[in-house]
């Protein structure tokens, strides 16, 4: 009797730890498959968090290309565009303060032209010359002298080139004799000075018998005004090829010059 009790108890035993141990293993069993679904979602979770990052950079690189450096190169255009907006406005009220004060002075020109011209060429009627117009006289006699050269057959109008030199530059402005003769003239082609105004280069082969007769010659290129509006040309010498050590003798020399004019 005693026997079978034990052997009951032992049999209890051993069933119970059988199951302790199967439970153990199952308890093993499951925290493995749960462990391996944890490094399992972890590996999702960073692949997804990856490509989440790889799609916002392409998105951010694509809104930088697209939309934000065009509109920064934008900004930048406007404000240069504004700035020289700016500096026309600006510039815009100087060039037309300049451009007052400058018909203010032509129309002065043209109302006391005769005396400009009295005071240049004889040194008379100076004093009745408005005083704003006396520290421009340059100016005045170059506005003066300005003439339209233009000719629909050809580039310039040599015809009054010619007849200016010819007739009025080389007389004396007193006597109206003849102080040199022309031994060759070149025309050159036009060229554009500044907007409608243009020049045309001249290079003269002069004979002069005295240095008195080149002296004259200058004065009448520089300083004088011919009395005829319609054969005035406005000149400008640039070089003179003269022999000063021999002036008492005659002589030929080479002259460059400029003949200046406008187009309508």
């Amino acid at each position: 009797m005693q026997e079978q009790e034990v052997q009951q108890n032992s049999q209890i035993i051993d069933r119970l730890l059988g199951e302790q141990q199967q439970t153990k293993s199952t308890e093993i069993d499951v925290l493995a498959e749960d462990n391996q679904v944890l490094i399992t979602t972890s590996r999702v979770v960073s692949i997804r968090y990856r490509i989440y990052f790889i799609v916002l950079l392409l998105v951010l690189v694509i809104f930088v290309n697209n939309i934000l450096l065009p509109a920064w190169d934008k900004f930048q255009a406007t404000k240069t565009e504004v700035s020289n907006i700016n500096l026309q406005i600006s510039s815009f009220e100087t060039k037309k303060l300049q451009s007052e004060a400058d018909q203010k002075l032509i129309q002065k020109i043209e109302d006391q032209q005769s005396n400009i011209i009295s005071c240049l060429n004889t040194q008379t009627n100076c004093s009745s010359i408005d005083p704003s117009l006396r520290t421009n006289f340059s100016f005045a006699r170059s506005y003066i002298q300005l003439n339209n050269l233009t000719d629909p057959k050809m580039f310039v109008n040599e015809k009054i080139l010619l007849a200016n030199i010819n007739e009025y530059l080389l007389r004396d402005p007193v006597s109206k004799i003849k102080n040199g003769l022309i031994n060759k003239i070149a025309i050159g082609e036009p060229k554009q000075f500044f907007w409608n105004l243009f020049y045309v280069p001249l290079k003269l082969n002069i004979t002069f018998d005295t240095k008195d007769a080149l002296l004259s010659f200058i004065d009448n290129v520089e300083k004088r005004v011919l009395s005829d509006a319609n054969y005035r040309v406005l000149y400008k010498i640039d070089k003179v090829n003269y022999d000063i050590a021999n002036y008492a003798t005659q002589q030929q020399v080479d002259i460059d010059m400029n003949a200046y004019y406008y187009t309508d």
